[in-house]
């Protein structure tokens, strides 16, 4: 059996480092091909079908982006990838298959699209002087049709020219759908022309809350502003299309609107003039539920799903404060004319109407697993994000859910010691917990599991200010949602894939994405003996070297070489640094214990 089980590792490292099988997400279906294949020996990309034309040129500007030379557009018998429409391919499966020296990239139009994003990660994995051959055919799918990242531009604005690299950042790792969370407390980000102050008005906040001062409220005296134009976002849509990504914008109700009251005041309960919110949480203003208030809702969402060919508009639906309708006359009618217990039941009310607007255009809602409560829309769906019971509860039901719980899909959260990182919503989301997510609870049967779509990642932006927090935040966590999501049970395990990182590294490095280098810190094993605090440090790869120091200094290749499972015994009153070195060069961050005399 030892045997047996060696000679399976060994097979996987020859594979591995054939770089078939680097990629992120890993690829289902591999076998080793009669052909071997230097991947800078490729030169040229052809296709004879119009369909593909997009895909070959959007590959290119791929590889201009990461600053790699493209290939040129030409027929050729070698060194070739040629590109092949399947009509008989399911959406999103492709065949990478070695020919001569040419590589077919054969499948549906998606398909071809994701076998090229493998190839682009294989052009640019490769560190200084690495040569990489391709010798394995491939065969790949998702597990999910809902692959999903979620971006909100409420709390801060991010420009368009981010708003199309984060699209390739999910492009790229095979994600197929951008959540994109427009309109908030905080912001209104979306302009609405038949109703222009929403922009004017609801796209400006006078500061935010410094750090988490809350009370008391200390603000930032920074203002914050922006929004999208109508054209902005066709521009972007029609960017997104052309990586088979489908953007689903989201609308905030009847919650989340102090934005939109600060606009128009009089689609509140109490018409009583606001301002855009400054502070983080959850503002009491919220919708009316009142007839002129759903109108206006519907003439939103017309413009909104004239902008969107999604099939499903995001209307929030979460963390709605009902005070307001408890003390207001009109929707105090609304529920006694429509025979409704209790304000829950008035928002599902509220939703329904909605819902049944939105479906009469032939699209569908989806909204936070709050619009379940007082009785889920007839076509509603729901994103299940306070835990997994939403989704439970809505597949149970026969309604489709998108699972996105805080414990493993939040990325706003800390991915390490919050001592170490920077400031944050909160929580602990480490890379390791996303990677071993299942989408599926194990208390749905079969026929229920089918409803659920897949997931998605969340990325709030109350701590967000910059584009380079947002890509730290993301990345490298979204790499392992998407190999969850995209690869499924055929995922070979958590080491594989953090050691298929350090290859994609170089990738992100050439397209310029910040990330975390969490995989690289060090851990600790700590216990208190009679002499000091003993510990005992773990490296995060075995190929590497720890160095500490004692005397506060910076740990140096000079310094003080870490045996591995020796123990450190730091007496009282002295600190411990270490870091972990690969070539001589640090790749963690300093790793840092107190023995404070206490």
């Amino acid at each position: 059996m030892l045997r047996f089980f060696s000679t399976i590792l060994f097979f996987q490292f020859i594979f591995f480092k054939s770089f078939s099988q680097t990629t992120i997400p890993f690829a289902k279906e591999s076998t080793t091909s009669e052909t071997k294949i230097p991947i800078d020996s490729l030169s040229y990309i052809f296709t004879n079908t119009q369909e593909l034309k997009d895909e070959l040129e959007t590959f290119n500007t791929f590889l201009k982006n990461a600053n790699q030379k493209p290939l040129s557009v030409k027929e050729n018998d070698k060194n070739t990838v040629i590109l092949i429409l399947d009509k008989n391919a399911k959406e999103e499966e492709y065949h990478i298959q070695l020919k001569r020296s040419n590589v077919e990239i054969t499948g549906s139009e998606s398909g071809v699209f994701y076998g090229l994003m493998s190839l682009f990660q294989w052009m640019t994995q490769s560190a200084e002087k690495e040569k990489i051959v391709l010798k394995d055919n491939i065969h790949d799918y998702p597990n999910f049709s809902w692959r999903g990242l979620h971006l909100d531009v409420g709390r801060h604005f991010f420009p368009t020219g981010f708003i199309k690299k984060y699209i390739d950042i999910l492009a790229m790792h095979k994600m197929n759908t951008f959540h994109w969370h427009l309109t908030d407390d905080q912001g209104w980000r979306i302009e609405i022309k038949k109703y222009p102050l929403l922009t004017a008005v609801g796209s400006k906040r006078k500061e935010s809350i410094l750090e988490k001062n809350f009370d008391p409220y200390i603000g930032d005296k920074t203002p914050v502003e922006g929004f999208y134009t109508q054209e902005q976002i066709k521009d972007i849509v029609k960017y997104a299309a052309l990586r088979h990504v489908t953007i689903v914008p989201e609308i905030e109700m009847p919650g989340h609107a102090q934005a939109a009251l600060a606009a128009y005041p009089e689609f509140s309960c109490d018409k009583e003039p606001t301002e855009v919110w400054t502070q983080w949480g959850v503002s009491e203003k919220i919708f009316c539920s009142k007839d002129e208030t759903i109108q206006f809702l519907k003439d939103v969402l017309d413009e909104v799903m004239e902008l969107f060919p999604s099939q499903y508009i995001h209307i929030g639906g979460d963390e709605a404060p009902k005070n307001a309708w408890k003390k207001c006359p009109a929707c105090q009618r609304n529920m006694k004319i429509n025979h409704l217990k209790n304000e829950n039941e008035l928002q599902s009310y509220f939703i329904e109407q909605i819902d049944e607007y939105v479906t009469s255009k032939g699209k569908s809602i989806i909204g936070w697993d709050e619009i379940l409560e007082g009785g889920l829309a007839q076509n509603a769906a729901v994103m299940s994000w306070r835990g997994e019971q939403g989704g439970i509860e809505a597949a149970k039901q026969h309604h489709h859910a998108v699972m996105s719980p805080g414990g493993y899909c939040y990325f706003d959260h800390y991915q390490d010691s919050s001592k170490s990182e920077p400031l944050a919503f909160g929580g602990f989301t480490p890379i390791e917990k996303v990677y071993a997510y299942n989408p599926i609870p194990k208390t749905l049967n079969p026929s229920e599991a089918q409803y659920i779509l897949g997931a998605q990642g969340n990325l709030w932006s109350e701590y967000l200010q910059v584009s380079s927090q947002v890509e730290y935040m993301a990345l490298p966590r979204m790499c392992a949602l998407s190999e969850v999501l995209w690869t499924g049970e055929h995922r070979p395990g958590y080491e594989n894939f953090k050691t298929r990182l350090k290859h994609h590294f170089n990738t992100l490095d050439k397209y310029q994405i910040y990330y975390s280098r969490v995989i690289y810190n060090i851990k600790a094993d700590e216990k208190t003996t009679a002499k000091g605090k003993e510990i005992r440090l773990i490296a995060p790869f075995k190929e590497g070297q720890i160095f500490y120091t004692l005397d506060n200094n910076h740990p140096t290749t000079h310094s003080t070489f870490y045996q591995a499972n020796s123990a450190i015994i730091l007496p009282k009153n002295t600190t411990l640094k270490a870091q972990y070195f690969e070539n001589n060069q640090a790749k963690s961050k300093i790793f840092i214990i107190k023995n404070e005399n206490e």
